[in-house]
């Protein structure tokens, strides 16, 4: 999120502007905000276009000449839309201030932050959403194909919000398999067994979305199960294929809650909460994160090839957008 920085300095001529009629401004005289020439300048850059935005604010001569940044922790709003023509172009990760944000543009894995799990996923040049590069998974038949990172963990709160961009070339599909259940995001953690899961399922030859847990060894957990997309309206679309798309997920531990968006838009029928969910009468309860899982996992026997590109994954505190 882009800080704007409060930036104080004694200006001895009047370089800057007034805000007339505006309560910055005080335009009565009586000791506030007047545009005098002994007045301080408040330097905003609000458009973050490395601009500066002046107005005057009363100050003492004794200030020091030179500036003074001041953090004053106010948040510019994220373009959260859903305009696809926003979502791509050159990466966002050198000037995004976020947790954790990886575009692959290094061409290698940070091994500081990554672990790789299963067959090990590649970087190149031959899908991408944004930049040059994304990381290519390909897996034959059931199994993964995963990178994995604790470096977020524990997050504030036990909140975090996700954010990536995904484009699967080959799905499982019939004949080769009926249903299928698969994996891209997997977060878990301590107290609570089973991993809390974004992911798929094929059924009657369509893909589509879903969410869910694996916590079935678990006596005090809801269960193995998924629940598939069913927005809007109850006619869900299919999981995209040869196509970029944005994925968006929240998994909030202290209230119990996950939440999904596809392209910027939520899908509610993906919203869970402890007591709305797909497993058992068991209240759905998340574990204390300390880790998460992205790729790609297929847990029925199949003999098929799964393809897909990862790009710009983001972890933050805050709901992200698609086009920051």
């Amino acid at each position: 999120m882009r800080r704007i920085l409060l930036r104080i300095g004694f200006l001895g001529a009047l370089g800057a502007c007034t805000v007339p009629d505006s309560p910055l401004s005080d335009p009565t005289g009586d000791g506030g905000l007047d545009g005098s020439a002994g007045d301080a300048a408040v330097s905003l850059d609000a458009k973050g276009d490395g601009a500066v935005d002046d107005v005057l604010i009363d100050g003492a001569p004794s200030l020091d000449a030179a500036d003074v940044a001041v953090d004053v922790g106010v948040d510019a709003a994220r373009d959260l839309g859903i305009d696809k023509t926003k979502f791509f172009g050159a990466s966002r990760c050198p000037t995004s201030a976020v947790l954790l944000c990886e575009d692959f543009e290094s061409g290698t894995l940070d091994t500081k932050t990554w672990t790789v799990g299963g067959t090990a996923p590649v970087i190149d040049g031959v899908q991408h959403a944004r930049g040059g590069k994304a990381l290519h998974l390909k897996r034959v038949g059931t199994g993964n194909s995963t990178i994995k990172e604790t470096k977020t963990f524990p997050a504030p709160k036990n909140k975090y919000f996700g954010r990536m961009f995904v484009y699967f070339h080959l799905l499982p599909s019939s004949p080769d398999v009926l249903s299928a259940h698969w994996t891209i995001v997997a977060a878990s953690g301590t107290g609570v067994m089973g991993e809390i899961r974004l992911s798929g399922m094929l059924n009657s030859g369509v893909n589509h979305f879903g969410v869910g847990t694996d916590s079935g060894a678990d006596l005090t957990g809801t269960g193995d199960w998924n629940t598939s997309d069913s927005d809007p309206g109850g006619k869900p679309l299919a999981v995209p294929q040869d196509d970029w798309t944005c994925l968006e997920w929240m998994h909030d531990g202290e209230a119990n809650e996950t939440r999904f968006w596809w392209d910027g838009v939520e899908h509610p029928s993906m919203h869970t909460t402890s007591s709305v969910h797909g497993g058992n009468t068991h209240p759905f309860v998340l574990p204390q994160f300390t880790q998460l899982v992205l790729g790609w996992v297929e847990y029925q026997t199949s003999t098929q090839t799964y393809e897909s590109w990862i790009d710009e994954i983001v972890i933050d505190k805050e709901r992200v957008g698609c086009v920051l």
